[in-house]
């Protein structure tokens, strides 16, 4: 078992903790910019701000991984990132520039664990079996990340103020990261060597494809989170606003124990676009599902059947760039997968909201998404897609 492999339970567990305040940040920025300047829209700006900078930012630190490892890059950014976190409420208590300029600094600053850690899983499993279900673990402990960050912001926020929260963010962030670099696997990291076909660009064709199809999730499960508030307000019900995205990553978690014992016989490319089609079909669910009900219930039910799908799309996803990712260029091929999805994730953020007066702008986007992902997936190139049989 994938698990009792040395370092393996601590590297996830450290990565999870550290990687919280991906969840945690935005909606205390949110909550703490409403709280001081009395406006939800500018807390939704600048809470974005953090979301995108982090994201688009990550190609970079993942070159940076490459050549200097863990240690070098996430140790300084790991401690700066706390230390702005904590500096965060007296810049926000003093101007709107002041809390977007150093929630900014606390996006760029932002430790890069997820593209590490994938990036780590070769260097420490050799059996191609141990690295697919780390992976798995691996996509289903980002889940949890995103389940439980925002769960917890709230409730520190109900009970001590958003300060509190970001406080708690910039502790757990910290400590994760050390988790990780103090790990034997990050200590020993040696870059790689890097071919001279890998020194150019490495945004081609099958890169560029898996990004697109990364782009199209996150469009659907940003979207996805604005309907939940959307089917909160017309149910009057406001747990409806978490519970929509919590059943959604139930049904990936779910997903992700039934891939970690076994994936049908074919190649990555076979799995993604049976993924991709299975997710746009899934997405009509839940929409069928509150066209009928409108009291919900069995609408938020229905949310782990794209759940189930999601996890086939990004499994396969990770796995392919695992396998054709040259040699010292890993963790930047990770970063712009990690870069797609939380830039889908934020566009869909952005349409849905805009579209919020319309009936159908909610429910329709994020099958609109899966929509994206399938054609995107359609579009891989064949022969690029390495077999991910064990």
């Amino acid at each position: 078992m994938v698990l009792a492999r040395p370092h393996v339970v601590r590297l996830l567990a450290a990565t999870m903790v550290g990687r919280l305040p991906t969840a945690m940040v935005p909606v205390a920025v949110i909550l703490l910019i409403t709280t001081t300047s009395g406006s939800l829209a500018t807390g939704g700006l600048i809470g974005a701000v953090y979301s995108l900078t982090a994201a688009l930012s990550q190609p970079a630190k993942g070159r940076l991984l490459d050549r200097y490892g863990p240690v070098r890059v996430s140790g300084p950014g790991a401690a700066l990132h706390a230390a702005t976190l904590l500096a965060l409420p007296y810049a926000a208590s003093m101007h709107r520039t002041g809390a977007a300029a150093a929630v900014t600094f606390a996006a760029l600053t932002a430790p890069p664990l997820e593209a590490g850690l994938r990036a780590l899983w070769p260097r420490i499993l050799t059996a191609p079996g141990e690295r697919r279900a780390a992976i798995v673990l691996d996509s289903t402990c980002s889940g949890l990340v995103f389940i439980t960050g925002p769960l917890l912001t709230g409730a520190l926020a109900a009970v001590h103020g958003p300060e509190a929260a970001l406080t708690v963010a910039a502790v757990l962030g910290a400590a994760g990261a050390a988790g990780v670099l103090t790990s034997v696997p990050a200590r020993s990291w040696r870059p790689a060597s890097r071919p001279i076909r890998a020194s150019g660009r490495l945004l081609t064709t099958w890169l560029g494809g898996l990004v697109a199809v990364l782009t199209g999730t996150g469009l659907a499960t940003g979207a996805m989170n604005v309907w939940a508030v959307q089917l909160a307000d017309e149910n009057d019900d406001p747990a409806l606003t978490g519970l929509v995205p919590a059943v959604f990553s139930l049904g990936a978690l779910i997903g992700s124990v039934l891939l970690a014992h076994r994936i049908h016989p074919g190649g990555a490319r076979r799995h993604l676009v049976a993924g991709a089609a299975g997710l746009q079909a899934a997405w009509f669910v839940p929409l069928l599902a509150a066209h009928h009900h409108p009291a919900s219930s069995v609408t938020v039910a229905a949310m782990a059947v794209p759940g189930l799908f999601h996890t086939v799309v990004t499994t396969s996803v990770v796995l392919t760039v695992q396998a054709l990712a040259p040699a010292g260029r890993r963790a930047e091929a990770y970063a712009w997968l990690i870069l797609a999805g939380g830039s889908g994730h934020a566009l869909g953020t952005a349409l849905a909201g805009a579209l919020s007066a319309h009936p159908l702008g909610g429910p329709v986007l994020p099958a609109l998404g899966a929509a994206l992902t399938l054609a995107a997936a359609l579009r891989t190139p064949a022969h690029t897609a390495p077999n991910m049989r064990a």
